[in-house]
């Protein structure tokens, strides 16, 4: 197949499925007009909404499979949707979080305030009725986002997030570790609940316990992942009810992961689910037990990478794309 990818890059996952998707033998280019300080290495050309446009005509001539991401188009308000429908390409849209997260909607959903999207509601209605009147497919990466977008597509695929897991080497808690490291990488500080961590941190520093702690802000993605394999134990997200692409990746590297999971989604999840769900107001609590345990993080290391070799592997992930594209 002939595969766009675009044009909004969010947490490498669009290089990871290009790259893999290139690997499998089909013609991909992706493009990416969101630039970040974490600078992911792959294969997406970095580009501009200017420059992006210019490329629409041929691309729409030669491509049969037009990937959008985090409900953004070619053009503001999808301006060429409906020729490419006219056209009869394949389109999906990829949401990723905040593009469809409605403030009324996390209040009826969600136990713990979220940060507001970056568009109002009355907009992100707007903009799914819209594209979801050109493109009939909908991904999202779990059961935590389904509810914000089912009423709008006739089809919502959920494709867990992808990882070059062969790419990890894993490196698990060590058994004999008196002094774990303790990890929170916070990519924005109110949506994953970083004064909660922060909170949690130091009411542990008054428990008699030794371990070290260390937030990684403003790395590349290459440095961050250099502090994420000294780790013991890392902290993702503690609000939202699910889990992000730090989560994946800590798993790969055989971390203990602690994050907020919602029983809801917690229930859509195999059997095998490693990671370690906690409350705000209890985040000391659980990382107390896991550090008077060095047993068991450990054991939940291990488990970590063999859940992300199962489940998160681009290579099955590449697997149910090229269904999808294919319906």
């Amino acid at each position: 197949m002939r595969i766009v990818h675009a044009p909004t890059e969010i947490a490498g996952q669009m290089g990871v499925l290009c790259d893999e998707l290139k690997r499998r033998g089909h013609e991909v280019n992706g493009y990416n007009w969101f630039h970040t300080y974490i600078n992911y290495k792959n294969s997406v050309v970095h580009t501009d909404a200017y420059e992006l446009a210019r490329h629409l005509v041929p691309l729409a001539k030669n491509s049969d499979v037009f990937h959008f991401h985090n409900g953004n188009t070619f053009s503001v308000e999808g301006l060429e949707l409906p020729a490419l429908k006219l056209q009869n390409k394949k389109m999906v849209m990829h949401h990723w979080g905040n593009d469809v997260r409605t403030d009324q909607a996390v209040k009826r959903l969600n136990p713990y305030a979220l940060p507001k999207s970056y568009y109002s509601d009355e907009e992100i209605d707007h903009r799914l009725k819209r594209l979801s009147t050109y493109i009939d497919t909908a991904i999202v990466q779990d059961y935590e986002m389904v509810p914000y977008v089912k009423d709008y597509y006739k089809s919502v695929h959920v494709v867990p997030l992808a990882c070059k897991v062969d790419s990890f080497v894993p490196r698990y808690p060590r058994v004999d570790q008196s002094n774990p490291l303790i990890v929170h990488a916070p990519t924005s500080r109110e949506f994953k609940g970083t004064v909660y961590v922060q909170a949690g941190i130091e009411q542990l520093k008054g428990r008699q316990l030794p371990f070290r702690y260390q937030p990684v802000e403003n790395m590349s993605h290459e440095q961050a992942l250099a502090t994420y394999g000294e780790a013991d134990i890392i902290i993702d997200q503690v609000l939202c009810g699910t889990y992000g692409m730090l989560s994946v990746e800590a798993m790969a590297l055989g971390k203990v992961v602690v994050a907020y999971i919602r029983d809801d989604v917690r229930a859509q999840l195999p059997s095998n689910f490693p990671i370690v769900s906690t409350a705000p107001e209890k985040v000391a609590d659980t990382l107390e037990e896991l550090l008077r345990n060095p047993q068991l993080r450990n054991e939940i290391g291990q488990k970590s990478r063999r859940f992300v070799e199962e489940f998160h592997d681009v290579r099955l992930i590449a697997e149910i794309l090229e269904k999808i594209y294919l319906k």
